[in-house]
């Protein structure tokens, strides 16, 4: 493995729309994804729910052009995503899961001096140690630094490139 392009996201290919349907997990918004390693305007990450209102709300915090919609359950929206994951598409997507304890030592890891680099352009007051908590709302990959009083979130891909 490559640290300088860690990924903790699974990629996601044409046999993996079936296994959605079967997961009861057939409500999925693409989005944008940026990461390094990955083309520009070539990567997505794929979140799934299991009830429409949730990917809906998902879908709605979402800037314009950033991401959409889909129903698996729709032949013709099944059909588009399975065009957008197969190889030859020439784009990149990945699952949305949660990122553990261990992707994120993980990717404090690969990425710790980017990270230690980003705190001191933000000039962030260091009361105690840093702490920096990486997760993903609404399939952006956050990351939330504090220390003592002072905390500050940014988009992980802005931190990290």
């Amino acid at each position: 493995m490559n640290q300088l392009f860690y990924n903790p996201f699974l990629r996601v290919n044409e046999h993996s729309i079936p296994k959605l349907i079967e997961a009861s997990k057939p409500y999925i918004v693409i989005q944008r994804f940026v990461w390094p390693g990955v083309e520009a305007q070539k990567g997505f990450l794929l979140s799934a729910y299991e009830r429409e209102f949730e990917a809906l709300g998902h879908a709605q915090e979402l800037a314009p052009k950033e991401g959409k919609y889909q129903n698996l359950n729709d032949e013709n929206d099944r059909q588009k995503v399975i065009d957008l994951v197969k190889t030859v598409a020439g784009y990149s997507v990945f699952f949305n899961g949660t990122i553990d304890k261990r992707n994120e030592k993980r990717l404090e890891k690969a990425y710790g001096k980017n990270v230690h680099s980003y705190i001191k352009y933000i000039r962030m007051p260091k009361d105690e140690e840093y702490n920096v908590r990486i997760y993903v709302e609404y399939g952006r990959v956050k990351a939330e630094i504090s220390s003592g009083g002072h905390s500050h979130t940014a988009l992980f891909s802005k931190i990290i490139t």
